[in-house]
């Protein structure tokens, strides 16, 4: 994990010079940056990218403003032009990392903060498309009318070509939002969402889209037709998403994934099943330590409440007493 952090390979790691061999370069002068330490940074970006969704919030979030420190550094030494726009896209995309895992730790204030940054390094870098990101980010920390306008406001920052996986998350994300109000032009946006996906290359686009992968899509899938109360498509979108999970590495995923398979079980009158699937996402939200997942799960309480037996009472009441552990609020 911490070679992926350091956005390293093995060999990589294996060729680091020794700690006295570093140490004598630093005494003798600054050294000029080179093409190899801006792609090493950038590829502990996306190394950082890619543990938010395997690890707690917690354990990633003081590395990844140390990794920032180091980019502020060198962004105040001057360097050339060709590496500066590099540098601050590269801090734009730890900035908006920074401030969901803040929000995720609760504390708003840093979060804020780091937004400022992104939209900061957007500009100095040109690379705009890093506030799309930041305001996708903020959209899950919200409901309703207030999510569906952060996800447009995201889109307004997407480049007149290209950028197609952010693109394709931020449609599949309206068509949730849309759902979620009972529009059911969500549909129509969730098959563009699919259409844009197909033409996409999310490891290699930004380092924001490593995660977009088939098992994401169909997880957007079926929470749009869950919303939607469209039982005929939700039965293959639920198969879908839960072939998708790895139980090792997928906690953050599956705390939502079962929270939808839940509730699509409620509607289509299976009791035992969506009390399963639930008790399943209150264990991944747990394990991961995601404020997402216990707040997607609120969207099942009301559900809960209204069952008169004794595994649904327990249950939202662990919920309760988990959300309450964790300082966070019902969505």
């Amino acid at each position: 994990m911490l070679i992926l952090a350091a956005g390293m390979t093995a060999e990589a790691a294996a060729s680091i010079a020794d700690p006295w061999e570093r140490l004598t370069r630093a005494l003798s002068g600054p050294q000029a940056l080179d093409e190899d330490t801006v792609e090493r940074l950038e590829a502990r970006t996306i190394g950082f990218h890619r543990l938010e969704y395997t690890l707690p919030a917690r354990s990633i979030y003081q590395g990844l403003t140390s990794h920032i420190n180091e980019l502020s550094s060198l962004l105040q030494s001057s360097p050339p032009d060709r590496f500066r726009r590099r540098l601050a896209a590269t801090a734009g995309e730890a900035a908006t990392l920074a401030s969901w895992l803040a929000w995720d730790l609760k504390q708003p204030a840093q979060s804020a903060s780091f937004d400022r940054v992104s939209a900061l390094a957007a500009k100095e870098s040109g690379h705009p498309v890093i506030q799309a990101c930041t305001y996708a980010y903020r959209s899950y920390a919200v409901e309703g009318n207030a999510a569906l306008q952060l996800v447009r406001q995201a889109q307004q920052f997407l480049p007149a070509q290209g950028d197609d996986a952010t693109r394709a998350w931020l449609l599949s994300r309206e068509a949730e939002e849309l759902a979620a109000l009972g529009d059911r032009h969500a549909i129509q946006l969730l098959h563009r969402a699919e259409e844009v996906y197909s033409g996409a290359r999310p490891h290699r686009e930004r380092a924001w889209t490593r995660f977009l992968d088939p098992g994401r899509m169909a997880a957007f899938q079926l929470s749009t037709y869950v919303r939607l109360g469209d039982e005929r498509r939700v039965i293959d979108a639920g198969q879908a998403a839960l072939g998708s999970i790895s139980q090792d590495t997928d906690q953050k995923r599956s705390a939502v994934i079962y929270t939808d398979v839940a509730q699509a079980q409620f509607q289509l009158g299976d009791t035992t099943q969506g009390l399963t699937y639930a008790r399943r996402a209150l264990e991944s939200a747990q394990r991961s330590e995601s404020t997402w997942g216990l707040q997607h799960l609120a969207t099942i309480e009301k559900t809960l409440a209204a069952q008169k037996d004794h595994a649904a009472r327990e249950l939202l009441s662990d919920l309760t007493s988990t959300r309450w552990t964790r300082g966070s609020s019902p969505a």
